[in-house]
């Protein structure tokens, strides 16, 4: 970690570079930080200013703060909680291929049993939102957010208060690579007719839902690797 000059807002200055030296492997895991008067002065922050952020760290699941004791970084990637999650997705430039590949793949895990569960309880509601698709040349920031959307209403009438708090701090980082993921026509094409195999599932047969969606999310997933 380099000697910075002081930002307007220090504490988000330091809570970023500690971030940063912890994501990129300058800060290991199990790996004991700088005492607090030397780390104060190589970010140009006050004590003070620095505790308060350890504080947060440690509460986020970062750092652990032990009495009389060295300050631990901890593995996020084996001990981190959501708390860790919605700080990488905080700063663009921690928010990495990889996490968004290990996202998509969750997703297959708890999406069609969330979505059927959905179905069950306010198909109605799903159906007002699949009378209303986009169309072929729709610009791709249409796709994004309808098909966001889409997610945000399966998951919000599946009434699973973790699922749709996970998905609230995802919203950004969707939109972002939705953008580009419909920018491709072929994937436009095969949404429209998720969209319609799904509307058909919901009217005709509810026990196809969790398959219909099971298998347009793998099929999202190798074509996101394929474009990545």
């Amino acid at each position: 970690m380099e000697q910075k000059k002081k930002f307007i807002k220090p504490a988000q200055f330091a809570e970023h570079e500690i971030i940063k030296a912890i994501v990129t492997g300058e800060w290991a895991a199990d790996q004991k930080i700088l005492p607090e008067r030397e780390l104060a002065e190589l970010l140009g922050i006050t004590r003070p200013t620095l505790r308060e952020v350890l504080q947060r760290l440690s509460r986020d699941g970062w750092l652990i703060i032990r009495h009389g004791r060295p300050t631990v970084v901890v593995d996020y990637k084996k001990n981190g909680g959501l708390s860790v999650l919605k700080s990488l997705l905080n700063y663009e430039e921690f928010t990495s291929k990889s996490l968004i590949k290990d996202w998509l793949e969750f997703r297959i895990l708890i999406l069609p049993d969330l979505a059927q569960q959905a179905i069950m309880l306010s198909a109605d509601k799903i159906l007002e939102r699949l009378n209303h698709v986009p169309v072929l040349n729709d610009e791709s920031s249409v796709f994004s957010v309808f098909d966001w959307d889409l997610q945000m209403l399966l998951i919000k009438h599946s009434r699973n208060t973790i699922a749709q708090m996970f998905y609230n701090d995802l919203s950004e980082l969707y939109h972002k690579e939705g953008e580009v993921y419909f920018k491709n026509e072929e994937i436009k094409k095969k949404s429209l007719d998720y969209y319609e195999r799904l509307k058909k599932g919901i009217l005709q047969s509810e026990n196809e839902i969790k398959n219909i969606i099971k298998q347009t999310m793998q099929e999202s997933l190798e074509m996101w690797k394929k474009m990545n």
